[in-house]
């Protein structure tokens, strides 16, 4: 019940009842008596009406609007979609900025012209020239109270592309902090390599925003929380911060084209939701959208796993340790007469290549946009037989060598094929006009972030320019991840060596004179028709096909 309510509820009860008596004892006092009855047992079983959850939850945000606020970090916020796109970054909010401890003259010189300078490459280059047998000293240079931290974008980039762990430590373990998970890695001859976590056994890299310690060392109160779990609760697609405060956290959470006002408070390192201030006409709006982007968050789930299979077995670019003028592309083919044979190797050009890698699973070279159909026919089941299985393909809930496509190992066949396949995907093609190539890399970053609702997790990106041969070149890679308080997109996968997942900069940067030219996005429903283990597959109501046949097993 609100307070003028409170107020005045006596009064008009007190009211009520001298009008009952005067009523009993008028004339016509028999007539109403029933009524008058019915009337009081109403009012002695009326019970205050508890406030609804929307109202609790803009009393809570009035009530935090009120308190003083966190510093922030506000030369980060204004340049945190570009730094995140330019170096890999854990999930995190920092409600101050971290600081340096105290250091000799020359440290601070060069801290100042790596973190300050537009053009850090220099002092960085210097400090390792300096301080490279050094780590205690390195460390002060290259960490902040224990984080792989900058606000700057090229200063960013730098630390989060080329700092390595022995570069800065030489004890035998280590403990990295990335978001709320705890991390070790342990060292193992001149590399440390992940003792625990999803990616164990595998080299251990720096994420800008980690925090890294020797094992059994203290450091000072942290200056971040994670945020990745708040998205995860409630799949909200971005979350828009409003005020920190020490008792919680005001913002706006994002879902596709709805919102909500929100409180978050701290958990265990972590933000995660105190409630939702959903209005009653917004409700609707707001589930459906939530609905749709949990949908999205679960098939994106599934594609990542496809994906870090890949990245797990090291499958090779398609390229000849030695060519005879451009031959990329042509190992694939090798490789399929070999395994078809029955053989465990086979030879091109003089140099010999391995049919199957460790544990005996198929070691299939991909060009690029291999790396992408792979991921899609692995995401539906759709694999090589392993050694100890035989040989053969399993079809799964697609394959793409079914779907008449003029050439499924070229980007430009995948975009003209996607295009004509509304039911399947959505396509966004780029006007040269409007396009910008990576070496205007202000200009890159800022159309990609002005553009970033065209750029979202599991979208396919197709990139074109001339290369150092002054010959025009295509890439495409697939987005693995979004920052979760800007909404950039961040990490993307592909094979470009190897499958790896990297920043946009990491990505990129071989190819300066490329720029978007088109962007894929399979819809929703065709991607869960893939990943559905119960399901048959996709269906193309325009261009029905027998997704289940069998592959042509016949050498291209």
């Amino acid at each position: 019940m609100s307070q003028w309510r409170r107020r005045l509820a006596p009064h008009v009860t007190v009211t009520l009842v001298a009008w009952l008596f005067a009523t009993c004892a008028s004339p016509q006092g028999n007539e109403h008596r029933q009524a008058n009855g019915e009337l009081l047992n109403a009012l002695s079983r009326e019970q205050p009406h508890e406030p609804s959850a929307y109202t609790q939850c803009l009393d809570r945000r009035q009530q935090l609007e009120r308190e003083a606020p966190l510093p922030g970090t506000p030369q980060l916020d204004a340049a945190r979609a570009e730094v995140v796109a330019r170096a890999r970054s854990a999930e995190v909010l920092f409600f101050d900025t971290p600081k340096p401890g105290p250091a000799s003259a020359r440290v601070e010189q060069l801290r100042k012209q790596l973190y300050e300078s537009q053009t850090p490459w220099p002092a960085f280059h210097q400090a390792y020239l300096e301080y490279q047998r050094k780590r205690d000293v390195l460390r002060q240079i290259l960490l902040t109270d224990g984080y792989l931290y900058a606000d700057k974008p090229a200063a960013a980039a730098l630390l989060g592309n080329h700092v390595v762990l022995n570069h800065l430590f030489d004890a035998r373990e280590l403990v990295v902090i990335r978001g709320s998970q705890l991390l070790h890695a342990v060292k193992k001859d001149a590399a440390y390599f992940w003792s625990d976590g999803s990616e164990i056994g595998s080299v251990a890299r720096l994420w800008l925003f980690d925090r890294v310690a020797v094992a059994g060392e203290s450091l000072s109160t942290p200056k971040h929380v994670s945020v990745e779990h708040v998205r995860e609760q409630t799949g909200a697609e971005s979350i828009q911060i409003e005020r920190l405060t020490a008792k919680g956290v005001l913002a706006q959470l994002i879902y596709d084209n709805a919102r909500s006002p929100a409180v978050l408070t701290l958990h265990n390192d972590a933000l995660e939701l105190e409630c939702e201030a959903i209005a009653p006409s917004a409700a609707e709006q707001v589930a459906a959208a939530r609905s749709v982007t949990l949908r999205k968050v679960k098939v994106i789930h599934q594609l990542r796993e496809a994906i870090a299979a890949q990245v797990q077995e090291g499958l090779p670019f398609d390229e000849p340790k030695t060519e005879e003028g451009q031959q990329d592309g042509k190992l694939r083919q090798e490789w399929r007469t070999a395994y078809w044979q029955g053989r465990n190797s086979f030879t091109f050009n003089g140099d010999k290549y391995s049919v199957f890698g460790s544990k005996g699973r198929p070691r299939v070279p991909q060009v690029c946009v291999d790396f992408v159909v792979d991921t899609w026919e692995r995401l539906a089941d759709t694999r090589w037989l392993n050694s100890a299985e035989g040989r053969g393909r399993h079809v799964g809930r697609i394959d793409f060598s079914n779907l008449g496509i003029e050439n499924r190992r070229s980007v430009d066949s995948l975009i003209a094929y996607a295009r004509n396949k509304p039911a399947w995907f959505d396509v966004v093609e780029f006007p040269e006009a409007e396009r910008v190539a990576f070496m205007d890399r202000k200009g890159f970053f800022q159309r990609l972030f002005d553009h970033r609702s065209d750029f979202q997790p599991g979208d396919v990106v197709a990139i074109l320019g001339l290369r150092d041969d002054e010959r025009l070149h295509y890439h495409s890679f697939i987005i693995v991840d979004s920052d979760p308080l800007t909404g950039m997109p961040t990490a993307v996968a592909a094979n470009a060596g190897r499958p790896r997942i990297r920043s946009w900069e990491a990505e990129m940067q071989n190819a300066p004179r490329r720029s978007i030219i088109a962007r894929i996005r399979p819809r929703l429903g065709w991607l869960e028709a893939l990943a559905d283990p119960n399901g048959s597959g996709p269906t193309d109501p325009e261009h029905p096909v027998d997704l289940q046949a069998k592959a042509d097993l016949e050498l291209e």
